[in-house]
């Protein structure tokens, strides 16, 4: 019984990330193809690297640009308890809100909701945007790849 406490107990005792260590400025650039799969796949426009600039407030409020387009009503919450971090399920933080305007020239403009599942190391963060869309599934259409 012993041999099965210790271990969950050391794995309780690891403090995880919070939403206020991602406190700042994040900054990268990422590959972007479209913002849905008929730009990717008709080639509407040319795939491009555009640079990303997200703030995220101690208090979980993101905003910020993905190339032109502007993320408005976007926060950042935990995605994920320690069940998930053991058996490492989920990701450790997921931004849900929308992009608006066109992402690169040619792109579709507009208001796409998104979801944007990513991981933290204590100096980066890694993970996909996704544009969510009635009835399809979500489709992933920038990578996420920053630094402070």
């Amino acid at each position: 019984m012993l041999a099965f406490l210790l271990p969950a107990c050391s794995l309780l005792a690891t403090e995880p990330a919070t939403v206020s260590d991602l406190a700042g400025e994040w900054h990268g650039t990422n590959h972007f193809s479209g913002i849905n799969y008929e730009e990717a796949t008709q080639k509407k426009i040319g795939a491009k690297d555009v640079q990303a600039i997200l703030h995220i407030s101690a208090d979980g409020k993101v905003t910020g640009r993905i190339g032109g387009a502007e993320l408005t009503n976007c926060i950042v919450a935990l995605n994920r308890g320690w069940f998930g971090r053991r058996f490492h399920l989920w990701t450790d933080f997921i931004i849900r809100g929308q992009v608006v305007g066109a992402v690169a020239s040619g792109s579709e403009g507009g208001i796409h909701p998104i979801n944007a599942p990513f991981n933290f190391d204590g100096t980066g963060i890694s993970g996909s945007m996704f544009a969510i869309y009635p009835v399809k599934y979500p489709y992933p259409f920038f990578s996420l790849r920053l630094s402070r």
